[in-house]
């Protein structure tokens, strides 16, 4: 979790207790899909509003035909997406100690019986691990290879896993023996602190010559995690790698940072060493993208990383979205997302359960993974770390000095998927009715059922259809509840790809692999934008890439400017941004909110085709979206000539353009201070030498959204860069496309 989620935690309705529920006798039999008639689908429901939790309700009836006019979700379980690996939440070390030394042996058998099998309980099969503290510990701050302060073990002589055996271990070995196909990833908060520039734990940067001793490090707890019983299959580098703090278990490490230990240190140790597990990159917000991307953007780290690791705090889940379409072949996880008192009372934490397991899935999340999978009834203990997060499960003392457990909805959130979504299965295509009414995914299992988990976000009861081929049913769901409903009959009848709203578009690696990527109307801002005539012209660009005009670029001189902004820190005025000195800054004062706006004054009236705002030393402060107008006069700024999201260094591409005045406005909310290092605005320098287009892995394909935004989709399934030219307002632009990335172009109306 980030320091401004944090912060803001801490200030929300922090006297909020625990939301509990009484936990009851969950079906000791297979999941109702199992056994249901093939003309009908099982119903479960969860309502907090009328404590229903995971309730079984008469089963629904198909009806041939297609659904009537209305509010209908059609499934189209032709058109698969991404493998299931499970769900599940962190044995932390506070949630393992009060599971492992708090309840009896008879009530922890009971929990982990209802935490992870299939059929007595909900069928939990994942679990992120920590490796060593963090901001969730019963004894304070430890690591695998703790040492005095001021000396080292560089031979890691004194490593051992013996914290985690008396009560984390036993633990793992019990889920996995309830649930075989759990799956383990691993991640540490931070190194033992003789690694790193802080000599502790808490908040620093790994020493310069230190990454083979944590490479190292991790080969042995993957090697004595094995060896205990407990195999892990993925790791990530650094939780959070982009917060730092002095007040919990944390360090620094920036994608060039990561790159670096991933390539020449970690991967090979653990290829050396006969370890197979794989290595997810990032492990942080969904606000900075080129974070992962970075990643994938080298023969190497293409190679070396699996995928990305994403957390909830910050950003929106498209993000997810974004980056798989990017790079197609690179899945992504989930791997943490607390709920919490600041969601309110026990429907707004049910609401941010469902969100997370619905919504993670349909942005191509093989996982979905909450945080501490139990804590007490104060949220604790702690290490330091966040207050008013709500676990899995709350373990709580009684006044007779024994102990006693009891499930909060999030428990209940990840049984309407996880009971019924088994390891292995596909997301399957669905529309969605949106915030505001009743929410879903789809997927099919295995075994050939299928499922689909609903949720009413709306605040009134909404009657819908799920329509499937030739046949659907109606159904009621009321305000804020859940139903999962689950079939074993097939699909007979074709979908009418208008119904689903996106569109799928394969290409085929050397491999014999597909990439598939998938895009609907709501991506367009997600991508840069610009007006040329009537028309929005819209192209992605990953990590990586480069849209290149055909003239040389010349940054404008900066005599005669000055910078204006809608509010400032009194320590970072507009003028920092423009005074050539990277180290300063222009800052906004306050957490960045819609209307928020940055403007320069040129001096007189110039010609220009590029703004850079380079926000590389507050790497997350840019405008998550922006809107770009012109002025000749300061006044009359008309209709906006560019959208689309920040990121670090945003650069700006526009028409060829003629004005004195620029103003750059953030269209979104967000906790961090917009900041600007430093701006710069190009202007064509005349005729240049376009690069040589190359084809080799290039593949094309056109298509049409249903709303009539064309596509074009170019993917490069080669091993190498590639150039392409680009024809764009009338004017021919060079792409540049890393090997196993794509870019979209798009053309609508204006």
């Amino acid at each position: 979790m980030n320091r401004t989620t944090r912060q803001w935690r801490r200030t929300a309705l922090a006297a909020t207790a625990t939301l509990i529920a009484t936990l009851p006798v969950l079906p000791s039999a297979a999941p109702a899909f199992a056994s249901t008639a093939l003309g009908k689908a099982s119903v479960w429901i969860t309502n907090p509003s009328t404590k229903t939790y995971l309730s079984q309700q008469p089963p629904v009836t198909w009806k041939t035909g297609a659904a009537p006019s209305g509010s209908t979700i059609t499934v189209d379980t032709t058109r698969k997406y991404q493998p299931m690996t499970g769900f599940g939440a962190s044995f932390t070390d506070s949630s393992a100690w009060l599971v492992g030394t708090k309840l009896n042996a008879k009530q922890r058998n009971t929990l982990m019986r209802d935490l992870f099998s299939r059929r007595d309980g909900i069928g939990l099969s994942f679990l992120r691990q920590p490796m060593a503290a963090t901001d969730f510990t019963a004894s304070g701050n430890y690591s695998y290879d703790d040492m005095p302060a001021g000396q080292a073990d560089p031979t890691l002589a004194n490593f051992t896993i013996d914290h985690d055996r008396s009560y984390t271990i036993p633990l793992l070995k019990q889920a996995r023996k309830i649930n075989p196909q759990l799956t383990l990833m691993a991640t540490p908060w931070s190194p033992p602190g003789w690694m790193k520039t802080t000599d502790t734990m808490n908040g620093g940067q790994l020493k310069p010559g230190a990454h083979q001793q944590l490479a190292d490090y991790f080969a042995k707890f993957l090697k004595a995690y094995a060896a205990a019983g407990v195999p892990v299959r993925y790791v990530t580098p650094q939780n959070e790698p982009l917060h730092n703090t002095s007040t919990y278990p944390s360090m620094s490490l920036t994608a060039d940072e990561a790159k670096t230990f991933i390539n020449d240190h970690l991967a090979p140790t653990l290829r050396k060493q006969g370890l197979s597990t794989g290595i997810l990159g990032y492990d942080h917000n969904w606000d900075v993208t080129s974070y992962p991307e970075s990643l994938y953007t080298d023969a190497a780290s293409a190679k070396n990383v699996t995928g990305t690791a994403w957390h909830c705090y910050a950003g929106d889940v498209s993000a997810q979205t974004v980056v798989h379409n990017d790079y197609p072949g690179k899945p992504a996880f989930q791997s943490e997302c607390s709920g919490g008192s600041w969601e309110g009372d026990e429907q707004g934490a049910f609401a941010g359960v469902m969100d997370n397991v619905i919504n993670g899935p349909r942005n191509w999340a093989q996982s979905i993974i909450r945080w501490n999978l139990a804590l007490d009834s104060n949220g604790g203990p702690t290490n330091n770390g966040c207050q008013g997060c709500r676990p899995v499960v709350t373990v709580s003392p009684k006044t007779n000095g024994t102990w006693s457990y009891a499930p909060t909805v999030d428990y209940w959130g990840l049984a309407q998927a996880s009971k019924f979504v088994q390891p292995g299965a596909r997301r399957v295509a669905s529309n969605t009715l949106g915030k505001g009414s009743v929410e879903d995914v789809a997927f099919t299992n295995p075994d050939g059922s299928t499922a689909l988990v609903t949720y009413n976000s709306g605040s009134t009861a909404r009657t819908f259809n799920v329509g499937l081929g030739n046949r659907h049913f109606t159904y009621t769901l009321a305000a804020g509840a859940a139903a999962t409903f689950t079939w074993t009959s097939t699909q007979q009848g074709s979908t009418d790809p208008a119904a689903i709203g996106s569109v799928d578009i394969p290409f085929r690696n050397p491999d014999g692999s597909q990439a598939l990527i998938t895009y609907d109307s709501g991506l367009l801002a997600q991508q840069p934008q610009v007006r040329v005539g009537d028309q929005w012209l819209g192209y992605t660009l990953p990590t990586g890439a480069s849209l290149t005009p055909p003239t040389g670029e010349s940054a404008l001189p900066r005599d005669g400017w000055q910078a204006s902004a809608s509010a400032s820190s009194s320590d970072d005025p507009p003028s920092k941004a423009i005074d050539g000195d990277a180290t300063t800054r222009w800052s906004l004062g306050h957490g960045m909110q819609p209307g928020d706006w940055f403007q320069l004054d040129l001096g007189s009236t110039k010609t220009f085709d590029q703004i850079v705002l380079d926000t590389s030393a507050s790497s997350g402060d840019f405008a998550r979206q922006y809107e770009v107008y012109t002025s000749d006069d300061g006044n009359n700024w008309g209709e906006p000539i560019a959208t689309g999201p920040g990121s670090t260094v945003t650069r700006i591409l526009l028409p060829t353009t003629t004005a004195r005045y620029i103003r750059v406005v953030n269209k979104t909310t967000s906790g961090s201070w917009w900041s600007i290092h430093d701006v710069s605005v190009f202007a064509p320098a005349g005729n240049t030498t376009s690069p040589p287009a190359t084809s080799a892995g290039l593949q094309r394909k056109n298509t049409t959204l249903p709303d009539g935004t064309k596509l074009q989709v170019t993917y490069n399934s080669g091993s190498g860069a590639a150039t392409f030219d680009v024809p764009w307002g009338g004017t021919t632009y060079s792409y540049r496309l890393p090997a196993g990335a794509a870019t979209i172009l798009t053309t609508r109306p204006a």
